[in-house]
């Protein structure tokens, strides 16, 4: 889905701090700075519903595994997402951390929305020799991080989720830490207002049509070299931020359900 802006953004890497007509570079690579953002409004729906609950049943969990020996309980049948390798616990400290990273996604879109409203309003912020390269580059660094250490926790090519409890977790005394942590990382993810971080998409989307209508009205011939990397950099950085919160929000929920489903595995087979 960024395929496009991260294209755009090598070409103005390369080009805006060496051509002199930087009003003819954002002519040529503006049209795809805004296509590729508006392949983003879908990406998150206000309609969409919270983060899987654990269950409830986690007191219950506990009393019925209490005093019973790990190697006697390890057999019993667990679910994970599609290919983990890790114990729960493995990959849920790496998911707590990409989840504490990706729900920053509204405060750092509205940075960038707060730039493109400059942009929009203020004749001379086209002239501007600011850019903070540092913010996006460790933006990136930090989301690269996550990638790698969620990427760890998978066996590449593999869909199995069907594992044991021997899988999942270490000891018996293992699985408080895990309702703690997936309690955690779901109450987290649900901070995140999605009403409006839908909304925040369609205002940065409204603010680049007005951009662009500027563009056509060769409005912003002048613009600096600086203006023209923010516009292509924040553009390709906030779309692969959206991108990384829409995956961190897809693994909590499988995470949610792989670990209710092994604890009502343990409930049913206990209660008879």
């Amino acid at each position: 889905m960024t395929t496009l802006l991260e294209n755009q953004r090598a070409v103005v890497a390369l080009e805006a701090f060496t051509l002199q007509d930087t009003g003819s570079l954002l002519h040529r690579v503006f049209p795809a700075i805004q296509a590729g953002f508006r392949d983003l409004y879908n990406l998150v729906s206000p309609n969409d519903k919270s983060t899987a609950p654990i269950t409830s049943q986690q007191k219950v969990f506990l009393e019925a595994i209490a005093g019973r020996n790990y190697v006697s309980i390890s057999p019993l049948p667990a679910r994970v997402p599609e290919g983990l390798k890790v114990p729960y616990l493995v990959y849920g400290e790496a998911l707590s951390q990409a989840v504490e990273n990706a729900t920053k996604i509204v405060d750092q879109l509205s940075l960038y929305t707060l730039f493109l409203g400059q942009l929009v309003t203020n004749h001379d912020h086209q002239f501007s020799s600011e850019f903070n390269s540092s913010y996006y580059k460790k933006l990136q660094g930090t989301r690269d991080l996550d990638n790698q250490q969620l990427g760890a926790c998978f066996q590449p090519g593999s869909t199995k989720a069907d594992r044991t409890f021997g899988d999942v977790v270490a000891r018996n005394a293992d699985w408080k830490s895990v309702f703690n942590l997936t309690n955690a990382v779901s109450e987290q993810m649900d901070s995140v207002n999605r009403r409006m971080l839908s909304k925040k998409i369609e205002e940065a989307g409204q603010l680049l049509d007005a951009i662009e209508r500027k563009v056509q009205r060769n409005e912003l011939e002048g613009v600096s070299p600086q203006v023209v990397t923010e516009l292509s950099e924040g553009a390709y950085q906030i779309a692969s931020q959206l991108e990384m919160y829409s995956a961190v929000y897809y693994k909590v929920q499988a995470f949610v359900t792989a670990v209710n489903y092994s604890m009502g595995v343990a409930i049913r087979a206990f209660s008879k």
